[in-house]
């Protein structure tokens, strides 16, 4: 089928996705490796994105240019400054898998996505598609901590899930190996939470150049505790001023964030930075 949509960056809005992992790639086809709807195909076209399945609207990231359209934030000059940089990036998410998800969003601890993650989560969907079994054999698949953490952890983390997002957060928290950022990566990505961020050095980063807030980092123990809005630590928290500043468009910022340091500021490529006039360590 063809769904009309506004145009969306297929390749750029899947690699910062999670989603990226249940997925497969053939001559700029998108194919389904794991979950709900495994098998499906999806391309985007023009206006156009080519699919079997609605649900593509989700992995696509197509939905949410609605959502970018509608939504009015406290820092708008910050969303039509990385809109206007990247004005075909959606926002990729899959709720109808939240197990899969979970899986990519826990292995991603301290290691690279792209160069192991992904290579993990594709080897063990070739094995299995059942979740559970694919966190059993996750040491098998290659000798790196992360495996065999997320062997330990996932029965914890998988009965954390509720209906409830503060309950979930802090469910999983209680996990052994999750942390802040672990949690909201999942309620981001797994649930479609897009008042969610984790906050990684990414986020920091740009939130520092652009000097954004005066912040502190989450702390686990009181992430343990509470859920953000009733949290006596959350004035001075990121995670929590972030929300508070972008509401549903959270996720996306932090996405822009993270491609944005991964393609200018890594590079320097500062001339060709949108957001060059407002950040305090731009070169000349």
């Amino acid at each position: 089928m063809k769904i009309e949509i506004k145009p969306v960056d297929l390749d750029l809005t899947l690699y910062p996705s999670f989603v990226l992992s249940i997925f497969n790639q053939l001559n700029g086809t998108y194919v389904k490796a794991a979950g709900r709807k495994k098998g499906c195909r999806m391309k985007v076209e023009g206006k156009f994105l080519l699919t079997e399945c609605e649900e593509a609207l989700y992995w696509s990231g197509a939905w949410f240019m609605e959502v970018l359209d509608s939504e009015e934030t406290g820092l708008s000059w910050l969303v039509d400054l990385l809109r206007e940089q990247y004005p075909k990036l959606g926002l990729s998410v899959d709720p109808q898998d939240p197990l899969h998800i979970l899986i990519p969003v826990f292995l991603s601890q301290s290691t690279s996505y792209h160069g192991n993650v992904v290579k993990w989560s594709r080897r063990m969907w070739e094995m299995t598609d059942d979740p559970f079994k694919a966190a059993e054999i996750a040491p098998k698949i290659a000798g790196s901590y992360q495996l065999r953490r997320l062997h330990e952890s996932f029965p914890c983390l998988s009965s954390a899930i509720s209906r409830d997002i503060w309950a979930t957060r802090i469910e999983m928290m209680k996990c052994r190996y999750c942390g802040p950022k672990i949690a909201d990566a999942f309620l981001l990505f797994g649930i479609a939470d897009t008042t969610s961020a984790p906050v990684d050095r990414h986020f920091t980063s740009m939130a520092r150049k652009l000097e954004l807030w005066d912040f502190e980092l989450p702390r686990q123990s009181m992430c343990r505790k509470y859920g953000c809005p009733s949290c006596p630590a959350n004035r001075k928290c990121i995670r929590w001023i972030a929300s508070e500043s972008f509401g549903k468009l959270t996720g996306w910022v932090q996405t822009a964030f993270y491609l944005h340091e991964k393609l200018y500021c890594s590079k320097k490529l500062c001339q060709e930075c949108m957001l060059r006039s407002e950040c305090n360590l731009k070169s000349d």
